[in-house]
């Protein structure tokens, strides 16, 4: 053997940078690091204020501690008797969200709702983040921070205690098994989907999306990932320990979100954006996009469909939030997705001889230092804007005492009239000893009896001269639970005075019928 050709061996330092480059490349590592930094940002954010966020949360928390109550069977829901959501027609289209959720319960449910959102909205944030990691995307713990920061409301509404961090994750995976065409993986994971979360049909839009991008890329048609999609996706309602009141359910919340002139005024999350208040709030992802839109070649698109997918589903999703902003929960971090994809690449081929001319390496420093320092300060501004949204949230212990009397002296099972239907995920967490007007969503009551609804509906606004005999018959309650801001129904009752006050603190009242109305019930207010 030739001196040349002599195997060196390595020196002890050589060794240990042998092994420590090894592990750096170490996937899941990356990716495990990276999940650890999502989480540092997002439990900063979670626990700036007490509050869980968004009303839902609190309803999740509770009812995910009374399945593991009851386990292994399932409770019976008897909280909202006079809608769509009754005993018999029940069905928790967050099935799995719920279960996920267990562990969580063991302790304080505040602080366990809390600390749920930041670990499931920090796994979502990971899966897409082990996209650049698996594909070997050049810069890409650079992308890591618009990834996270590149919008406030998407940081905002991932501080929630709710199911799209985990339908993000759950997309991400997606997009790698039909991107890899691993069709029988890709299918388990939509049967679990349709488990997780009533917006399952995001993973038949992703497959839809790739078939759309191979067609456009090579002029061929594969439904495949499509087929397997909607495979799992049938199975999952089928097999469904809620069949057949699921498939029920699902219609009624596409006509409710689908139908334009629906009558009832749903959440307002349903509701757009106005336009300024998108384009502040996430004005780093609406500038990676184009960014991306800048970079993006059609002519390489079969040489690498990923940044065409990634354009596909991220126009897509863009789309939606200008129609819902509930959908700023998918749109940033998919349009980071394909801004990455697409300009990495190219970044790593620029020809960067022209820096030899020392006045041009001035004039990009001083560029890509502005630039530097722009970038960082919009995301750390985002962060911060996020962190102070949680902080100022309303207060969780708000409803308590009214809940905690109401738990006490009304007889257990008993009806309580709320006049607000998104009042119920916080009294059912105080107090899920009583049953509830109306919850959830105010479509629930509508769809179930639009007379009630439209009782309740006036009743509430104070627009009802003689409330009382329609809350004892019609809703057969006896209680009457409000915040202190409906003061038109408060003047109303008081000057009825068919109501009692029984229970009264800085933010909420809790009314009793008096056994003697002054004006009994009389058929004519059938109709309203």
């Amino acid at each position: 053997m030739r001196a040349s050709e002599e195997i060196i061996p390595l020196t002890p330092v050589s060794e240990r940078r042998s092994v420590f480059r090894r592990l750096v490349a170490f996937k899941p590592l990356q990716i495990a690091a990276g999940f650890a930094s999502v989480l540092a940002v997002m439990m900063w954010i979670e626990f700036a204020g007490p509050a869980i966020l968004d009303n839902d949360g609190y309803y999740h928390i509770r009812w995910s501690r009374m399945l593991a109550e009851n386990a292994p069977h399932l409770p019976a829901f008897k909280h909202l008797p006079l809608t769509t959501l009754d005993e018999n027609d029940y069905v928790d289209h967050h099935y799995l969200f719920h279960v996920l959720l267990i562990p969580f319960t063991a302790g304080d449910l505040r602080v366990g709702a809390k600390l749920a959102a930041a670990v499931f909205s920090s796994l979502g944030l990971a899966a897409l983040f082990a996209l650049f990691v698996v594909y070997r995307l050049p810069y890409r713990w650079l992308w890591l921070a618009p990834l996270v920061a590149s919008s406030e409301p998407f940081l905002y509404r991932m501080a929630m205690t709710r199911a799209p961090g985990l339908s993000i994750a759950l997309l991400g995976i997606g997009a790698y098994l039909i991107l890899k065409r691993r069709l029988v993986l890709l299918a388990v994971l939509s049967f679990a989907f349709v488990w997780l979360y009533s917006l399952f049909p995001l993973i038949l839009a992703f497959s839809i999306a790739h078939a759309i991008a191979v067609y456009l890329a090579e002029r061929r048609m594969d439904f495949w990932a499509a087929l397997a999609s909607a495979s799992g996706i049938a199975a999952g309602l089928v097999i469904n320990p809620y069949f057949p009141k699921n498939l029920k359910l699902f219609w009624e919340h596409v006509l409710m979100k689908t139908t334009v002139s629906y009558p009832v005024n749903v959440g307002v999350e349903w509701y757009p954006y106005e336009t300024w208040v998108i384009l502040g709030g996430s004005a780093l992802a609406f500038a990676v996009y184009f960014a991306g839109l800048i970079a993006f070649d059609y002519r390489s698109r079969a040489r690498d469909l990923k940044p065409l997918f990634f354009l596909i589903v991220s126009t897509m999703f863009l789309l939606m939030a200008f129609k819902s902003r509930r959908f700023i929960e998918y749109w940033p971090p998919f349009a980071v997705l394909f801004g990455a994809f697409t300009i990495s690449p190219k970044l790593k081929l620029l020809d960067m001889s022209w820096l030899v001319r020392t006045r041009d390496q001035v004039i990009a420093a001083v560029a890509a230092a502005v630039l530097a320092a722009v970038a960082i300060s919009t995301m750390a501004m985002v962060v911060w804007e996020a962190r102070l949204q949680v902080k100022r949230e309303n207060d969780p212990f708000a409803y308590r005492g009214a809940s905690e009397w109401l738990a006490s002296s009304a007889p257990p099972g008993a009806m309580v009239f709320n006049t607000d239907w998104d009042d119920f995920p916080m009294l059912f967490y105080y107090n899920p000893n009583n049953v509830y007007t109306a919850g959830l969503d105010p479509t629930y009551l509508y769809d179930r009896d639009r007379k009630l609804w439209t009782f309740y509906e006036r009743i509430t606004l104070g627009k009802e001269s003689n409330p009382a005999p329609i809350i004892r018959k019609r809703f057969g309650a006896e209680y009457v639970f409000t915040d202190n801001y409906h003061t038109a129904f408060l003047r109303v009752a008081d000057e009825s005075g068919d109501f009692e006050t029984v229970y009264k603190d800085a933010e909420t009242t809790v009314l009793k019928l008096r056994a003697e109305l002054r004006k009994p019930f009389h058929e004519e207010l059938e109709e309203p």
